[in-house]
């Protein structure tokens, strides 16, 4: 059985309601997994790590400043000072509208919505 128009078919759907975007992502990660990435520590952090993982824990606290209750608050505020705040940086959030529009990224989002909607009204 030839297939080939019901892709393209398919493809021409596709082209007209800007959802290719949704197919390309899979050939972004096939290209990045081409790159030559370095996935090596650099010794000196490979060095401090196994130090680090393979010394004493009372040692380890002191080295770094700190003790098996935590930070006392003038430590915190020297570290919040210097690296700023613990804190997750958060995007704006969606108005209903685009959230609604992300819902419907394939056509069988559509599909499944339209049969809920005629179930629902031949049920009443």
């Amino acid at each position: 059985m030839n297939l080939s128009f019901v892709k393209e078919l398919f493809a021409g759907f596709l082209r007209t309601r800007h959802f290719g975007r949704h197919f390309r992502r899979l050939a972004l990660f096939e290209s990045l997994a081409g790159t030559q990435v370095s996935r090596d520590l650099p010794p000196s952090l490979a060095q401090e790590l196994v130090a680090a993982a393979t010394s004493d824990a009372d040692a380890l606290l002191a080295r770094l400043e700190s003790h098996a209750d935590g930070l006392s608050e003038t430590r915190a505020e020297q570290v919040r000072d210097h690296v700023g705040l613990n804190e997750v940086e958060h995007e704006k959030p969606l108005s209903w509208w685009v959230h609604l529009w992300h819902c419907y990224k394939t056509p069988f989002d559509l599909l499944l919505t339209l049969l809920v909607h005629q179930h629902a009204s031949f049920g009443t």
